[in-house]
């Protein structure tokens, strides 16, 4: 059973590399018994081995053009049971040629030497499909299969070994003990480099998911120029240690949402909620911002995590301008359709928040967490309560790198907290 997608994606890779192989070594042997004779004496055997060849090479090929991960496990063991069966299938070609030929009486002991050929080659293939404990199952096959038909030759009453070679070279039935010893080695070791190589493979598969599957983990938070740079110096980057830093924290909320949804169906309500927040993530990631968390019907976004960018403050504006003109937009999409416009609210504030992971050894998140986070969420509620779309606080709007028209909310009450903030309360 696959662990993950990206895991089922490299195994799909790795048998179609196999069945392209296969079907190229095939499509040369076929190529070769079309225009020779293929070396058989019995016609049976001749066409059983052709037949072989073009089934094969069917097999391969439409597994190759067909697969997908969809069927990957469907095809993957149509495959595999050609492999078992295959060798069997050339044993009774084989079989019937020696019946008009007595391979045994025309080549006696160097007949041992041909059963190694197709062994390794055998194994190298099994390997390409990138799955560990499939790769051990079938090199013991293969050898097994290699000791079953080499053993009727080595038991062969007639059929003996030595190093003595002018034996070797005027009894038929002399098998040359070293090179059988040096077949038995290359053999061996190989079936032992290609389950070392299977291993590692499956290892680095896994590394790879793992690393895959962080990339995909901070793209749902980082944008795409943050998670790059994330990449590229994770050396000093260990977003595993948490501190304290100075940033900028924005909360949006859909303004009357409980209202806007009633009588909507679920699916209409998530569906609403999706493009919504798709809106206000492109514009986090295109400012350099990374989002926290999404609550309910509220975006929450940082700007200074896990790294400055610059301006924070500046960084926040630019985003929640582009919020607007998204939202300004969208408005007009929906009353054209006859749907209700959807509006919402932003507020922003700047001060120094821990930033971290934050939960438990079964789950955990990247997020900040502090008074600045609670002011910048009270803040976002605050725009009702003076008629503002958009409110940024003093500590703000007193980085910013431009000057900024506002009208000033002095004294503005956080609930919660006994200190008062000024606010200030922009159009855009």
């Amino acid at each position: 059973m696959e662990n993950t997608e990206i895991e089922r994606k490299r195994h799909v890779e790795g048998l179609r590399l196999a069945v392209w192989l296969s079907a190229g070594l095939n499509f040369f042997v076929l190529l070769s018994s079309i225009l020779g004779s293929g070396g058989w004496t019995s016609e049976l055997a001749s066409k059983l081995w052709l037949i072989n060849i073009i089934v094969g090479t069917t097999i391969y090929l439409s597994v190759a053009i067909f697969l997908n991960n969809k069927n990957y496990i469907y095809l993957l063991t149509i495959v595999v049971c050609w492999f078992v069966v295959g060798p069997w299938i050339r044993a009774s070609a084989f079989g019937l040629d020696d019946q008009v030929v007595d391979y045994f009486g025309t080549y006696g002991g160097r007949l041992i030497d041909w059963r190694f050929m197709v062994t390794t080659y055998s194994m190298i293939l099994i390997v390409l499909l990138g799955r560990f404990y499939l790769t051990i199952s079938f090199v013991i096959y293969y050898l097994a299969l290699n000791a079953f038909f080499s053993s009727s030759i080595i038991l062969h009453p007639e059929t003996y070994f030595t190093y003595d070679h002018s034996k070797i070279s005027s009894d038929l039935f002399a098998m040359h003990g070293g090179i059988y010893q040096q077949n038995v080695t290359v053999v061996i070791i190989s079936a032992l480099a290609l389950i070392g190589i299977a291993w590692r493979m499956q290892k680095n598969l896994k590394d790879a998911s793992l690393h895959e599957r962080s990339n995909s983990i901070l793209g749902r938070y980082f944008s795409p120029e943050v998670r790059e740079e994330i990449e590229k110096n994770k050396a000093t980057l260990d977003l595993d240690n948490e501190k304290e830093q100075k940033i900028a924290v924005m909360f949006t909320d859909i303004s009357g949402f409980t209202k806007l949804s009633e009588g909507m169906k679920p699916k209409d309500v998530l569906d609403l909620l999706s493009e919504y927040q798709t809106k206000m993530v492109a514009a986090i990631f295109h400012n350099g911002g990374t989002v926290d968390k999404f609550i309910g019907d509220s975006v929450m976004a940082t700007f200074g995590t896990p790294f400055s960018k610059g301006n924070d403050s500046q960084n926040a504006l630019n985003c929640l301008r582009q919020m607007q003109i998204s939202m300004r937009e969208w408005a007009q999409e929906r009353q054209e359709k006859g749907l209700p416009v959807v509006k919402h609210r932003i507020g922003v504030h700047f001060g120094e928040c821990f930033v971290g992971n934050v939960g438990s050894e079964d789950r955990f998140e990247y997020t900040v967490i502090g008074d600045t986070v609670n002011v910048a969420s009270r803040i976002c509620e605050g725009c009702k309560d003076v008629g503002a779309d958009v409110l940024i606080s003093e500590e703000v709007m007193s980085r910013l790198s431009e000057n900024l028209t506002s009208e000033e909310v002095v004294d503005f009450s956080v609930r919660g907290r006994s200190k008062k903030i000024k606010l200030h309360k922009i159009m855009v």
